[in-house]
């Protein structure tokens, strides 16, 4: 019996930011060190976490509404082999939404990070049944809040890229690599050709 790979929303934004990266991460097991910078990130989140869940509105800043909302929930998603926690959860009006939450202080919008937040939002239809209205990324030190709608463009785009991640999964071959100006100060640069 052929062994079924669950994989993660952070590792098919690690493959649309650069296949080598995933690569060398998840299939050679080279991983980048751990950071101060994301430590913090994750002690922050568990403090937001605790202050957020006494309100029925979200982000400080952000007066919304919400009907519901949940924080942290760890999800499966069978269709897709998918498996991951996300931020946030909430419906305000009815209508479902994804909430991706970041330490950065970042200014615009990363497509890595929209990415990632879609393929939560792939999971979060699975498991309500029900479609996701918008994927909002807040950056929680510049206190920038970006909101997109969840489009049937965007859907597909990132099925197909699960689809190739999961092929690279089982196929174990390097991904075509193409040099560019993020290489520069890549942790995995030196492992390039």
């Amino acid at each position: 019996m052929e062994e079924e790979w669950y994989i993660t929303p952070i590792q098919v934004r690690d493959f649309i930011f650069c296949p080598t990266i995933f690569y060398y991460k998840y299939l050679v097991g080279i991983m980048e060190p751990k950071t101060e910078a994301m430590d913090e990130g994750l002690r922050e989140f568990s403090k937001d976490l605790e202050r957020w869940q006494e309100r029925k509105t979200l982000l400080n800043q952000r007066r919304i509404h919400v009907d519901k909302m949940l924080f942290g929930y760890p999800i499966t998603c069978r269709r897709y082999r998918l498996r991951g926690i996300v931020d946030t959860i909430y419906w305000s009006n009815n209508r479902l939404n994804v909430l991706e939450i970041k330490s950065s202080g970042s200014t615009k919008l990363y497509p890595d990070h929209l990415y990632q937040t879609a393929v939560y939002g792939l999971m979060v239809e699975e498991e309500f049944k029900q479609t996701v209205y918008k994927l909002i990324i807040f950056y929680k030190k510049s206190n920038k809040w970006f909101e997109k709608r969840f489009t049937n463009q965007l859907r597909e785009y990132i099925e197909k890229t699960i689809e190739k991640v999961h092929r690279t999964l089982e196929s174990g071959e390097v991904p075509e690599h193409r040099w560019g100006k993020k290489c520069v100060s890549c942790f995995y640069n030196k492992f390039c050709y």
